[in-house]
């Protein structure tokens, strides 16, 4: 059994699935939609304002202006049908994907990924 082959099939698999299908998707149609694209931007420079205003140990209060403007713009995007499916295919792609280096963390050492005695250590994000 050649470990690499199996990675390469696994890797096939997940990128012929329908959560993948469904993130291309959803980002293609982003790319293809001016509105949603210029709220993604738009997100983004407001995240990094927000981390340079923080490092810049600016006033607490331009922080917290951006920091509305930032939570406002999340709203925005949380509320237009193209930004939320993407948002939306994002999740179960990335839930997918945990549950997969769940299976493959468990065959390895045999133990659930994030047990109870483990949660102080992964965050506590256990859905278990």
């Amino acid at each position: 059994m050649d470990i690499i082959q199996k990675a390469k099939e696994l890797g096939q698999m997940i990128g012929d699935s329908e959560e993948m299908l469904n993130l291309k998707e959803s980002e293609a149609e982003i790319e293809q939609d001016d509105r949603a694209r210029t709220l993604m931007n738009d997100y983004k420079l407001l995240q990094v304002e927000l981390v340079k205003a923080t490092r810049e140990k600016r006033d607490s209060a331009i922080i917290e202006e951006i920091k509305g403007r930032l939570v406002s713009k999340q709203e925005e995007i949380n509320h237009y049908d193209v930004t939320a499916r993407y948002l939306t295919a994002k999740k179960i792609f990335d839930g997918f994907m945990k549950e997969i280096n769940d299976v493959i963390i468990y065959s390895i050492t045999g133990e659930e990924p994030c047990s109870s005695g483990k949660c102080s250590s992964c965050g506590g994000g256990c859905s278990k």
